[in-house]
């Protein structure tokens, strides 16, 4: 059995059974308990399921969608770190001299803010960790949009945050995302989705970052169709089938 269908199929039992402990899944698949925690761990991560101890619960109720609470922002620090890093460098590369950019919150963005080249720009942003990344640059106006915090992400959200981005004339927008599906972009706080869609809609410009993780996968609130986009990036390696799926409402770039 080849990993992936392996995974799958532990994805499943976990669905079916709502809990699935290691030894029963060893047993039922005919695999070493420790290949089982192994997988459960990287299931566990991608957020198929949800690690307990002994095993793991479904993360999907009847409906089919994720339901896990919202990760903080330390935690999704730790997860897909060089596929991040990748990304936000290949992010980079699309600002041009000159250019009003918004960048949105979340730690694929964050990579990108680090890699941005020393250019004449004007960036626009509702995320205090991409504030603390760019303030001491040189040859940069740097906007902080107001609005509420939200301690778990350090972002700012809400309606003053939205009229105010409404109001800019944008070159180009980049956003994190949840999940992606069919050919929906997909989030859990449906504040932080209301302010995204907004930086997307005033853009020239409108790119979506998003690791192999978030392929094939559904979060809470859709913000936005991907034939909108002017592109998905993404990291080297993405699966074919991923790619083409995708393709058929924007461009993929890795």
């Amino acid at each position: 059995m080849l990993k992936s269908e392996r995974q799958d199929a532990l994805v499943r039992l976990t669905d079916e059974h709502r809990n699935l402990s290691v030894r029963a899944a060893a047993r039922l698949l005919d695999i070493s308990e420790m290949t089982v925690r192994r997988d459960l761990d990287e299931l566990a991560e991608a957020g198929r399921l949800v690690r307990v101890r002994g095993g793991a619960t479904s993360a999907a109720p009847a409906h089919g969608l994720t339901l896990s609470r919202e990760r903080t922002r330390t935690e999704r620090q730790l997860l897909h770190r060089e596929a991040k890093r990748e990304i936000g460098a290949r992010a980079a590369t699309l600002v041009d001299e000159g250019d009003t950019v918004f960048l949105g919150s979340g730690t694929t963005v964050e990579a990108m803010a680090a890699n941005l080249p020393d250019l004449t720009l004007r960036v626009v942003t509702n995320s205090l960790p991409i504030f603390a990344v760019l303030e001491e640059r040189s040859g940069m106006e740097l906007f902080l949009l107001g609005g509420l915090y939200r301690p778990g992400t350090g972002a700012l959200v809400g309606p003053l945050a939205e009229e105010t981005l409404s109001r800019m004339g944008v070159t180009k927008a980049f956003v994190g995302v949840n999940g992606i599906h069919e050919d929906k972009a997909y989030a859990s706080n449906m504040d932080a989705c209301a302010l995204q869609r907004v930086a997307l809609d005033a853009a020239d410009e409108r790119y979506l970052l998003a690791d192999a993780s978030k392929f094939d996968r559904r979060d809470f609130y859709s913000f936005y169709s991907l034939d909108g986009l002017t592109a998905v990036v993404s990291e080297g390696g993405l699966p074919e089938a991923v790619r083409t799926a995708t393709e058929q409402y924007t461009a993929v770039l890795t």
